[in-house]
């Protein structure tokens, strides 16, 4: 039986790059999930929890309502980017720095997946710099990276095939850096 640090791991890379998670849990012969297995899922379900429930986000200086919609929590709500665009960029700044090594997004997928390549950035000595970047957001998209303090966050949507939509920008703070 895996271990919860290496279930969470392999959500983070599963889930988190916006795939499929099948973890071959079966029934057995009662027709339940064996006990052991059931008791593994509820340890997971809770590290996750624990794990994701501190979105460093909600601290955000005022925003209009559009970017407020990809940073409220609410899965059912979303960010547009400008009509006819192809690139744009949400930038969400704070009253101080936070330090943070996880960026959970999440695409608006109504109307089909959008975004083509994308970047984290963090403003740094009187400039933009990448923490991550990527080709596509889809449902899901965790990124990894070493911990960094900013101010000021934007999501740089770089390419995408018509104007993009962002439900969540979501960061955290989970591999041991500084809160």
């Amino acid at each position: 039986m895996k271990s919860v640090d290496d279930l969470v791991d392999s959500y983070e890379n599963a889930v988190g790059h916006g795939g499929q998670w099948m973890l071959g849990v079966a029934p057995d012969d009662r027709g339940l999930l064996p006990d052991s297995d059931a008791a593994r899922l509820r340890e997971l379900g809770a590290a996750l929890r624990r794990r994701y429930e501190n979105n460093l986000v909600k601290g955000h200086l005022p925003t209009d309502a559009n970017v407020s919609r990809a940073l409220d929590g609410d899965t059912d709500t979303f960010w547009s980017a400008p009509t006819g665009s192809h690139s744009s960029t949400l930038e969400v700044q704070f009253p101080k720095a936070i330090t943070f090594d996880h960026a959970l997004t999440m695409e608006w997928l109504t109307g089909g997946q959008r975004v083509q390549k994308y970047r984290i950035e963090v403003w740094q000595g009187g400039q933009w710099k990448t923490v991550a970047s990527s080709f596509a957001i889809g449902h899901k998209k965790i990124d990894r990276f070493d911990a960094v303090t900013a101010q000021r966050i934007r999501l740089n949507i770089v390419v995408s095939s018509g104007e993009a939509r962002i439900r969540e920008l979501q960061l955290f703070s989970l591999d041991g850096a500084a809160k």
